[in-house]
């Protein structure tokens, strides 16, 4: 293997794992929420590898929560029923705002620094922190009728249950998008 094989193939793994990095910075409120709860339940001796086993699939139920609420906030926005407006509060509050926290710290040091006076701008890190909150909005898209093929059911079990409790006669059907997650 070459020298520049092998450049390329560290680079396409640090690219990668990059990419997860961000994934799960996008979706760290899952994740810190799905710990928490396997921290609390599970005793200290049990293996650290069944915990992590754990954590990623309470993740995934979480993941599959937060697309129920959404459809059930979609049902409830469709047939014209002002109590859509709480579960969209619920959704982006415990979806978007802590990964804004989280990326405030990061970028105002990265952008004071990369600045040549010593005083902090913080214009730039609220903008750059609030530009990163709307993508991870976007990533949900809490106000348009789609979801991921893996969430779908979720999603759909919202509209159903919704369509049952409030009897209307306006059907609402979930559409799924392309990506995976």
């Amino acid at each position: 293997m070459s020298d520049q094989q092998m450049f390329d193939n560290y680079l396409n793994i640090l690219w990668k794992v990059a990419k997860w990095l961000f994934k799960a910075l996008v979706y760290f409120p899952l994740i810190i929420t799905s710990f928490i709860i396997v921290s609390s339940i599970m005793n200290k001796e049990s293996s650290s590898l069944l915990g992590l086993a754990v954590t990623i699939l309470m993740t995934f139920i979480l993941y599959l929560a937060v697309y129920f609420v959404k459809g059930i906030l979609i049902c409830l926005k469709s047939n014209r029923k002002l109590l859509w407006i709480l579960p969209f509060i619920i959704c982006v509050a415990f979806t978007c705002i802590l990964p804004v926290y989280l990326v405030l710290d990061p970028i105002g040091y990265l952008v004071q620094h990369s600045s040549h006076s010593n005083t902090p701008n913080n214009i730039f890190k609220w903008l750059f922190s609030l530009a990163f909150g709307v993508y991870v909005y976007y990533r949900y898209d809490f106000l348009k009728n789609i979801a991921p093929p893996i969430a779908f059911p979720a999603y759909q079990a919202g509209i159903d249950i919704t369509m049952l409790i409030i009897n209307r006669s306006y059907r609402v059907k979930g559409e799924q998008s392309d990506e995976t997650i």
